[in-house]
């Protein structure tokens, strides 16, 4: 009998984990994580931290607009869409009826669109990195590798080394 128990306390402590991280990734997105105005404030005020930090000269920081600016087109489609599928997967998870392959169908949705995301994000990192002088790129890996050591209160996920 008791091992019953623990198992449903290990079932019910497992449900509350996967139940906070979901609500977590939708709070994210719905807070504007992705591209949303807020982040748009705050991701050019980040930028002019950067290139302080980077040393950038005029002609990169042109051509660093141009790049971020060219992006903002192609990204914005694909936020409304993560956005659009995200209330849908609200919606399924707080049905009066629980439709779990429609939920699992809905988050697959949701994980093909960040995967298109964090492709572009390489692809924009990766022209961004062209304008950068060695010395440039080696500075910007060490300030993310601190970022990330940073934000990793909740996660032993290694920073990327780009």
């Amino acid at each position: 009998m008791r091992e019953k128990g623990k198992r449903f306390k290990g079932i019910i402590v497992m449900f509350f984990v996967l139940a906070l991280t979901a609500f977590a990734g939708i709070a994210q997105a719905h807070e504007g994580g992705w591209a949303g105005e807020e982040c748009g404030r705050h991701g050019h005020h980040g930028f002019w931290k950067m290139e302080k930090k980077l040393g950038l000269s005029d002609a990169q920081k042109a051509q660093a607009k141009q790049i971020f600016q060219a992006n903002k087109v192609v990204v914005k489609p694909i936020i409304t869409n993560l956005r659009a599928e995200k209330k849908n997967l609200r919606a399924l998870m707080f049905a009066d009826t629980v439709d779990e392959a429609a939920i699992r169908a809905e988050t697959a949705k949701i994980a093909g669109i960040q995967a298109d995301l964090n492709v572009n994000r390489a692809k924009v990192a990766a022209q961004f990195h062209a304008i950068l002088t060695t010395d440039q790129i080696n500075t910007l890996k060490t300030l993310r590798q601190k970022h990330y050591q940073s934000n990793s209160t909740t996660t032993t996920t290694p920073a990327p080394t780009n």
